[in-house]
Formats: structure tokens, C-alpha cells, sequence
């Protein structure tokens, strides 16, 4: 026969019990409610992978004033104006290096491998300080490549923005960006990217825009 002492004991035991199956059962419940947050936060699946450098956010690429390359009939062309297809663009201050060039050749070569999707992108090589002959000399070489010519002060300006942060100066040397239809700068590439990823990544980007 039980005496009071030994039920006591038995009603804190019960107590006791209820409380650790009333916590199991909480951190049952906010295990369901967090799981798919945390995996979704740490789970990337790799088709989403990108190899180049994203811009997050998009940065809006503000309106550049260019000019063609003909010395009797240097046409004014705003940048704003070659929107609603996407942009590959290369620059280049004073020289274009060996890197420069290699660019334009990629950037040219990607855009003939997009087969249909190549009416949607426009190839830029934005360009200050080059003699015109070198200017004129790579625009017939590499055709259908547009080459404009724009005034030291708005390079200086206007390419900030496309510098990456917090990377070294020799990082932001020589690279291959890529700009979409609405003007927003999305990634840029170093000079000596692999094309065949590039090219990955521009089928992405393609394939899941509704605009360009």
C-alpha cells in the first residue's frame, strides 16, 4: 500500500515526465518550422552556381555620351539607347593590352555560340585615349564589335561603377562585363576567365530573362 511520502514522489515524477514530452514536443514543432528555412539558407543547388563575380544588388548603369570613331562624322550615341537587348562590354583607358584584346575576341566568340539568342545582345568596347588608327584597326578586326570613343573625365566617372568592392586594384584590370536589357550591370569576369563557363552562365541568364 502506497503511503503519502511515496505518492508525493510518484505525482512529481508524472510532473516531471510531462514536462520533458511537453519541451520534446516544442522543439518537435519548431524543428518543422525551421528546417526548411536553414536548408534553404544553406542548401545552393548547383545550377545555380554562377562563375563570375554577381553585382548584389544590380547596380543601374547611369547614361554614358560616346561617340563613333569616324574623325569627320564622330556621331553621338547615349548608352541609354542601346537598352531592351543585353550588353557585353570591355574597356579600356589609354591602351588596349593584350588582355583587352582577348576580351573583345571572347566577348565577340560568346556571343556567336548563343546561336538564336544572339540578336538579343549587343557587343560594346567603350574606349578612352587610343590612337584612332588602333581604335579603327580593332573595330574592322573584330566586326560586329561596336567601338566608341568617350572623354577622359566621364570614363573616369562613368566606370566606377563598374568596380567590385573590397577587391584589389589589379583585380578590376581587364575584365568582361555583362549588362542587362533594363541597364543594370549583373557580373563581370576576370581576363583570364574560361569561356566555356562564361558561356554557362550566359545560357542562364538567357534562358530565365523575360526581357533582351
Amino acid at each position: 500500500m502506497s503511503t503519502p511520502a511515496n505518492k508525493q514522489i510518484d505525482v512529481k515524477a508524472d510532473t516531471a515526465k510531462i514536462r520533458f514530452w511537453n519541451r520534446l514536443q516544442l522543439l518537435l514543432v519548431l524543428a518543422v518550422f525551421v528546417a526548411p528555412i536553414a536548408g534553404a539558407f544553406f542548401y545552393k543547388p548547383a545550377a545555380f552556381n554562377n562563375y563570375g563575380d554577381l553585382y548584389q544588388p544590380a547596380r543601374p548603369v547611369p547614361n554614358l555620351l560616346m561617340y563613333g570613331l569616324a574623325a569627320d562624322d564622330a556621331v553621338a550615341v547615349e548608352l541609354d539607347s542601346l537598352r531592351r537587348q543585353w550588353i557585353f562590354l570591355v574597356a579600356a583607358n589609354g591602351q588596349c593590352s593584350q588582355a583587352c584584346e582577348d576580351n573583345i575576341l571572347k566577348m565577340r566568340q560568346l556571343r556567336f555560340m548563343q546561336n538564336n539568342n544572339m540578336l538579343r545582345i549587343r557587343t560594346v568596347f567603350i574606349q578612352t585615349g587610343l590612337p584612332t588608327a588602333v581604335a579603327l584597326d580593332l573595330a574592322a578586326k573584330y566586326t560586329p564589335v561596336e567601338v566608341y570613343n568617350v572623354t577622359p573625365d566621364a570614363y573616369q566617372n562613368w566606370t566606377q561603377v563598374l568596380e567590385l568592392r573590397d577587391a584589389p586594384p589589379e583585380a578590376q584590370q581587364d575584365r568582361f562585363y555583362i549588362i542587362d536589357p533594363a541597364g543594370n550591370l549583373m557580373m563581370s569576369y576576370p581576363a583570364l576567365a574560361d569561356p566555356n563557363l562564361i558561356k554557362k552562365d550566359i545560357k542562364r541568364l538567357l534562358k530565365t530573362s523575360q526581357i533582351g
